[in-house]
């Protein structure tokens, strides 16, 4: 008999956050559940650590694949699944004891395609802070179209498996969860939210958000994929998903991206990179300027999106670094 619930643990390189991590998937309060764990060709010792769980635990499995990166690791385990539900969780976090029951009592009980938990951020300093998965408690799409602007983390949530059956994480890209969730949220007849703290996620240094590299602009690729895909299914000009939608090119591209970007480590280059942001922005929505998360955003940031606008990008800095 099939399980109730698969979970995809991509790994690569992370030998010391690994055994916590599985450690908490064998806690979980249920046990209807199989676990995939998808070396995506480490070389260190997690491949070791995956065949020692393996070994002792017959609801773990390992496949060993060609480092492809996340996505890629991810699609390989959902080609394994075999529950009803999916659950994809990243190899240096840890989730709460009662995270697959929870989401899973939750999805059943009110037909959900998607149920959803708040996270909390940790790190190595003992450092905790809360992040809200949502506010919300059973709706769908069509019914509240903010929906597709919640925490887009493929690890927060539990998936009916079928959700899958035409999407796939991009390989090669960053940004895999903001190009693929919102497609996700379309297609759930409902998505429930259980208002507790199940996944952990942990806050290492060396991402992408203090490093320079040009693919940070793929950001505008994710948003851009999910707009295409809303017109492509049938959302109108003027329908409030589409509407919603764009908010993503003001939050993510506009606002995070800056704020990215201001806090690479190497400063010099951080003036090309903020010119090249608002061209990327430019090219992708041309009416920025008129959306509504821009009109209504605080005084400080509308002064900054103003100089960013007129190409006074070193001013920007100034102001973020004095």
């Amino acid at each position: 008999m099939n399980p109730q619930i698969s979970v995809v643990v991509p790994v690569y390189n992370v030998q010391a956050f690994l055994e916590p991590c599985l450690a908490s998937i064998a806690a979980q309060k249920m046990d209807d559940f199989e676990v995939w764990m998808v070396d995506d060709g480490s070389t260190d010792g997690s491949s070791g650590i995956l065949k020692a769980w393996e070994g002792k635990d017959s609801r773990f499995h390992v496949v060993t694949r060609k480092n492809g990166g996340l996505s890629a690791a991810r699609n390989t385990g959902l080609e394994h699944c075999q529950g009803r539900y999916v659950a994809f969780i990243d190899s240096d976090d840890v989730i709460a004891a009662d995270m697959l029951k929870d989401l899973w009592q939750a999805a059943e009980q009110s037909g959900s395609g998607i149920a959803v938990s708040d996270m909390e951020y940790f790190d190595d300093s003992g450092r905790v802070s809360f992040s809200d998965g949502g506010r919300f408690t059973c709706t769908s799409m069509k019914q509240t179209p903010s929906l597709i602007l919640i925490n887009n983390s493929a690890c927060n949530k539990l998936y009916r498996r079928e959700l899958f059956r035409t999407i796939r994480f991009p390989e090669g890209k960053y940004y895999e969860d903001l190009a693929t969730i919102p497609m996700l949220l379309c297609e759930a007849s409902r998505v429930v939210k259980v208002n507790e703290p199940l996944y952990r996620y942990r806050q290492r240094s060396g991402s992408i958000a203090h490093s320079a590299n040009p693919k940070i602009f793929e950001i505008y690729d994710a948003v851009d994929g999910i707009i295409a895909y809303l017109k492509d299914h049938g959302y109108a000009e003027t329908d409030p998903v589409l509407q919603e939608a764009r908010h993503l090119y003001v939050i993510h591209g506009l606002d995070l991206t800056t704020l990215r970007i201001k806090d690479f480590q190497e400063k010099g280059i951080r003036a090309q990179y903020l010119r090249q942001n608002m061209e990327r922005l430019r090219r992708s929505y041309p009416e920025y300027e008129k959306d509504s998360c821009y009109q209504n955003a605080s005084a400080k940031k509308k002064l900054i999106y103003s100089m960013l606008k007129h190409g006074q990008e070193k001013l920007v800095l100034k102001l973020y670094d004095r």
